[in-house]
């Protein structure tokens, strides 16, 4: 294959596609472009392949009882657990490098209550539901104070609650069942600590969102979706919605896999479809890429320059780099393991991998780079 991009058309991987917004027109050509491998002459001659430097074994209980959070910074990794003596509390737990010895950083109700890492680690979003409603309020990991930052009385409830890469952003949907009042994207703001409601333009009411996944500039958001007119399959969309004002309106729709989304930059994404491609969306352009084929999970390093991922029926980790549309160097770095969660550290170095092992046994790990 030359070095010039093979854009396929009727016969082999034309699509046709809609182009969803306030002024589209109708159905639109969609292109695919498969990147040739022969960029690769185009890449920086001085980087190479990932080595692993050492492999840090969690503590059992990482595995057996804990539920990772995320980095809370590049050489600590934070965790939630039960506590036996207080069985309506959860313990926020610490790991620190060596990554050996624990230190309890808190203690929260329970109470239902889901919570979530913002990326840079510095703050954790809570959940809470009681009799009278739904809670939502800020942890510091810095200093302990706590913010709250909405609250709703039933019937209305909160769902899909995202972080953007850059922690600026927490985005969440705010739901009336009884259809009384519309459905909202509420973004809160960490620089200004406000928040700002957005009418969710055009969407049915019978659309189901799933999973939502904000933007860094806080203009994008990706949902994963069950649609309105679905078959037994229920085979789920992933969505861009872009922000105009105070609403958010369609701008591409297309069926995939239901697993897994990223943003690369502000105008661009990758997504899993069915088949495990993994493709690239550039909304600038409206070109639909190829990166990688029978990938079964993956993640992107935080600067958006590596990627972690396995493949369809292999229990290999592989990392490579991310180069325009190309992986680079992309080998095995772990055998014997079937990822189901892999984050990276903030500095860009480090891999945290939860999964199972041929033997079916769980097992927490960090894996160091050179």
């Amino acid at each position: 294959m030359t070095n010039k991009k093979l854009i396929v058309w009727s016969g082999t991987l034309f699509l046709l596609v809609t182009l969803l917004s306030g002024c589209s027109a109708g159905p639109q050509t969609e292109t695919i472009i498969i990147s040739s491998k022969e960029e690769v002459n185009n890449a920086d001659q001085t980087s190479g392949p990932f080595q692993v430097k050492k492999i840090y074994r969690l503590p059992h209980e990482y595995t057996s009882s804990g539920h990772f959070l995320g980095w809370s910074s590049s050489d600590s990794v934070v965790a939630s657990f039960k506590t036996g003596s207080i069985p309506e509390r959860l313990q926020l737990k610490r790991l620190t490098y060596p990554f050996e010895q624990n230190q309890i950083i808190s203690e929260v109700k329970i109470d239902d209550s889901q919570m979530i890492l913002s990326p840079d680690g510095k703050h954790l979003c809570e959940i809470s539901s009681s009799n009278s409603g739904v809670n939502l309020k800020l942890l510091s990991l810095e200093d302990g104070k706590e913010t709250e930052i909405a609250k709703f009385n039933y019937p209305i409830y909160v769902q899909d609650i995202s972080w953007s890469d850059n922690s600026r952003y927490l985005g969440y949907l705010k739901i009336d069942p009884s259809g009384r009042e519309k459905n909202n994207l509420l973004l809160y703001d960490m620089e200004s600590g406000t928040s700002k409601v957005y009418e969710l333009k055009d969407f049915a009411r019978k659309d189901t969102p799933i999973s939502m996944n904000v933007s860094d500039d806080g203009r994008g958001v990706l949902f994963t979706m069950f649609p309105e007119h679905i078959d037994q399959s229920r085979k789920r969309s992933i969505l861009l919605g872009e922000i105009t004002d105070n609403k958010v309106e369609k701008r591409f729709t297309r069926e995939f896999g239901g697993k897994q989304n990223a943003w690369i930059s502000n105008d661009q994404f990758v997504f899993l479809g069915y088949d495990g491609t993994l493709y690239e969306y550039d909304r600038r352009n409206g070109a639909l890429s190829v990166i990688l084929e029978r990938i079964s999970t993956f993640r992107l390093s935080p600067d958006k320059k590596s990627i972690a991922y396995s493949l369809d029926a292999e229990n290999i980790i592989y990392v490579g780099k991310l180069q325009g549309r190309n992986v680079l160097y992309n080998e095995p770095v772990y055998h014997g393991i079937v990822p189901t969660n892999m984050y990276w550290s903030l500095d860009n170095k480090k891999l945290f991998i939860q999964g199972q092992t041929d033997s079916t046994e769980g097992q927490s790990f960090i894996l160091e780079f050179e």
